[in-house]
């Protein structure tokens, strides 16, 4: 398959070495980070990094791969907790009911928070919370390790974007087979309480509108 074949966006400005210390391998571990901890702030600090200098970069490689797998880390994210929070919402946490060190039966417990803070996402800036991403940034969240292995080798990657570079050739994508989520790193949703469920999303739309 030749690259005429699939048009995408090579990183004009991701060398392997780069002068301002992100290097290939760093914005990996970077984005890997950001995924497991929703936190920009955590995952430039995991590399050796500021914040700042993590946004400086995105905004210097707006369009490119590294600025698509960080919007792919956060969707993959945020999609782990709200899809708990939603079913936790609907169906409540079974709790059970004890009388003299024995079970006897038990009852379903709903947390109204859950439901008003979804539906305060569900409609954020007109957006549904689960609502779908990009056709790029959905693709390549089925392989998220696939897209970060081929920014790593500073391998072509198709974002989507409208420029001269990537016309936004969808069958560029490597999606890799059957979807495969990266959630190994991330809380485990359903040993969180009602609570931590919340300040989990909250947590992220904070740091995500930062």
């Amino acid at each position: 398959m030749s690259k005429h074949d699939h048009p995408s966006a090579a990183p004009s400005d991701n060398p392997a070495t780069r002068h301002d210390g992100w290097s290939l391998a760093k914005q990996a571990a970077f984005l890997r980070q950001l995924s497991a901890t929703h936190s920009v702030t955590e995952a430039a600090r995991s590399v050796g990094m500021s914040r700042q200098s993590a946004y400086r970069l995105r905004s210097r490689l707006k369009g490119q791969a590294f600025d698509l797998a960080w919007e792919v880390a956060f969707h993959h994210s945020y999609d782990v907790l709200a899809h708990a929070a939603l079913e936790r919402a609907l169906n409540g946490v079974e709790v059970p009911v004890f009388f003299q060190g024995e079970q006897v039966g038990s009852y379903r417990k709903y947390d109204e928070r859950l439901t008003v803070a979804l539906l305060a996402r569900f409609t954020m800036g007109g957006n549904p919370a689960f609502g779908r991403p990009g056709a790029t940034t959905e693709c390549h969240a089925r392989d998220f390790e696939a897209l970060l292995a081929r920014l790593e080798n500073g391998e072509a990657v198709a974002t989507g974007a409208l420029t001269p570079e990537d016309p936004g050739e969808f069958d560029g994508l490597r999606i890799g087979g059957m979807a495969r989520a990266n959630t190994a790193a991330l809380p485990c949703p359903s040993g969180l309480s009602d609570a931590e469920l919340i300040a989990h999303l909250q947590a992220f739309d904070a740091e995500h509108e930062k």
